[in-house]
This record gives structure tokens, C-alpha cells and sequence, in this order.
């Protein structure tokens, strides 16, 4: 029942206008950021120089692509596809019909959650196979292995922007408040994801950080191993799932 639920929510978000334009976002950024890496601005050199200590063109590509696209793109995802589960259905009278299923409200946050994550994950994958083989044939030293490590650490990331958002509704209980939230709260994190890069004294502090954790592999471009991917992917999934397990604790005590 609960697979099944899962299945058609996922397949309804996906013809809904939302995931579309969202689809649409993801396009663009796979066409036009590997031209705007091509020539970037003189303070990112600085930065990447300052940071990394290369100009490499990939270099370049994989940190304009998960700071200035990704790093947003997932913030704004996961308000739009989480920002008001639970409660639009439930100020549409929608959540008490449901409910009269046997479906209780923890599984059908859990469910909900569970399906905006993986309309994440189909936008965020499918962006980065996209911008792959345009990134191939535009820049030189293309490194497949590393643009996906650092994609499918990231991806976590993208799951906790959903988590939260969702965790977030459910607290705040008003769509347009809660999305307010959550979008503060993730910027905020996304500006002070690099601070461990450019002032090695926060490194350790940072690491609290989910989406540092997410951009993680960009500190290990010259010895990554799989450690460096597992690691981080594991600590995003905890975080994950404390965040759907404080969801699911409030949704118990919701009133619908």
C-alpha cells in the first residue's frame, strides 16, 4: 500500500507545473554554466587559486557548477517539492480524506518526503547527465570520476534541502511562513559552506554544516578515494534521517 502510495505521489509530482519548471532550471544550468566557466570572473580565479591552488579549467567548471548552480538549485527544489507537505492537504481538506485510508499521518509524511526526494534525486541526476558530455566537449580535462563522486555526495545534500523544508511545514503549519523558513535557513548554510576552505581555522566547525559535507569531495580533487565519498554521504544520510524522524514525531501530534 505504502510502495504503492509512494509511486503514484512520485508520478503526479512529475506532471506537476513545479517539477517542470524546476526540470527547466536544471536544463539551463546544464547548458549555460560550463560556457560561463569558460570565462569566469577574476575573483573566482583568485578564490580557486587562494583555495584549491589551481586554474584548471575542470577545476573552474566543477566549482562554478556546485557552488554558484547546484548549491542554490537545491535550496529553491526543496522548497518547492516539500515547502507545504502535509499542511496544503490538509487546508484543502484533502489530508482528512486520505487519512480515512488505512494510512496513518506518520506514514503518509513519510511517503510524501520519501516521493519529493526522489523527484530530487530524477531533476538532480538527470541535470548532471545532461551537462556531462556538453562538459566533455567544451572544457579540457574532463574528469567523469570526480564530477560524479562529487554529484552523488552532493545528492544527499539535495535530500537534506527536502528533508528540512518538510520538517519545517510540519513545524511552522503555514506554507508561505514555512517556506520562508526554510529558504533562510538553507541559504545561510549554502553561504557559509565554503568557510572551511577560505579560513582553515572554521574547518572543523564547518563540517556541522550539511552542505559543506555536500561539497565536500572539492577538498579531495587530488587524492580522492572512497572513503571521501562514503564518509560524507553517510553522515547526510544521519542527518537525513533525524530530521524525517523529528517530521514524523510532529506529525503524530498534528492536528488535522
Amino acid at each position: 500500500m505504502k510502495a504503492r502510495l509512494l509511486w503514484l505521489d512520485m508520478c503526479a509530482s512529475l506532471r506537476e507545473r513545479k517539477t517542470l519548471l524546476a526540470a527547466a532550471m536544471m536544463v539551463y544550468a546544464a547548458f549555460s554554466i560550463p560556457f560561463i566557466a569558460a570565462k569566469p570572473p577574476a575573483h573566482v580565479l583568485s578564490a580557486l587559486n587562494g583555495w584549491f591552488g589551481t586554474s584548471d579549467p575542470f577545476m573552474i567548471f566543477l566549482f562554478v557548477w556546485t557552488d554558484l548552480a547546484m548549491n542554490k538549485t537545491i535550496v529553491i527544489l526543496g522548497v518547492v517539492l516539500a515547502g507545504g507537505l502535509v499542511i496544503r492537504e490538509r487546508e484543502t481538506g484533502v489530508l482528512q480524506v486520505l487519512l480515512s485510508k488505512p494510512v496513518s499521518p506518520v506514514a503518509y509524511f513519510l511517503v510524501r518526503t520519501l516521493s519529493a526526494c526522489g523527484v530530487m534525486a530524477l531533476l538532480y541526476v538527470g541535470g548532471h547527465l545532461l551537462a556531462a558530455p556538453i562538459v566533455a566537449r567544451t572544457l579540457p580535462g574532463f574528469r567523469p570520476g570526480l564530477f560524479f563522486a562529487s554529484m552523488a555526495v552532493h545528492l544527499f545534500a539535495a535530500f537534506f534541502a527536502v528533508c528540512l523544508s518538510a520538517l519545517v511545514a510540519v513545524l511552522v503549519q503555514r506554507r508561505s511562513l514555512a517556506a520562508l523558513v526554510s529558504l533562510l535557513v538553507l541559504f545561510l548554510l549554502v553561504g557559509l559552506a565554503f568557510i572551511g576552505f577560505y579560513n582553515p581555522a572554521w574547518r572543523e566547525a564547518s563540517l556541522f554544516n550539511p552542505i559543506t559535507q555536500g561539497i565536500s569531495v572539492l577538498g579531495h580533487v587530488d587524492d580522492l578515494s572512497p572513503g571521501h565519498v562514503l564518509g560524507p554521504i553517510a553522515i547526510l544520510l544521519g542527518m537525513n534521517v533525524a530530521l524525517l524522524a523529528l517530521g514524523a514525531l510532529r506529525v503524530r501530534h498534528l492536528e488535522v
